[in-house]
């Protein structure tokens, strides 16, 4: 029986909640799931991430996948690294998951927004080039 670490969805309509569960591949997305790891609301202005760190991990090792999403969610937990530690032999033992920072993302810039950027470095440039 091949098993998989995946996202199951409940909650209201247009307001989903997902359990992340053990499941037999074949099964359903909602149906019957072997063993809950974790919950997340991505409803919330930070999305709410639980994880009960020793389940995933003994799950990540006797050979369970995690789905794509379920693997992010891990790595921005940082479980997959204790996991990549724990593969290597080097002991994991009173460590726990350290969350990695969220990127910055950085918004696009509208026409006025570039023309005032370029103004600005052309003034740079213009002192510079003079002396």
């Amino acid at each position: 029986m091949a098993t998989v670490i995946r996202l199951s969805r409940f909650g209201k309509r247009h307001h989903a909640v997902y359990r992340v569960v053990v499941v037999d591949n074949r099964k359903a997305r909602d149906g019957q799931f072997i063993e809950q790891l974790g919950f997340y609301n991505p409803n919330l202005a930070t999305p709410e991430l639980k994880f009960d760190q020793e389940k995933v991990l003994k799950w990540l090792s006797v050979g369970a996948q995690p789905s794509d999403t379920v693997a992010s969610l891990l790595r921005k937990q940082g479980i997959l690294d204790l996991f990549h530690e724990q593969k290597a032999k080097r002991s994991i033992e009173n460590k726990t998951a350290t969350p990695r920072p969220a990127k910055a993302k950085k918004a696009p810039l509208g026409p006025k927004a570039k023309a005032k950027l370029a103004a600005e470095k052309a003034a740079k440039e213009a002192p510079a080039a003079e002396a």
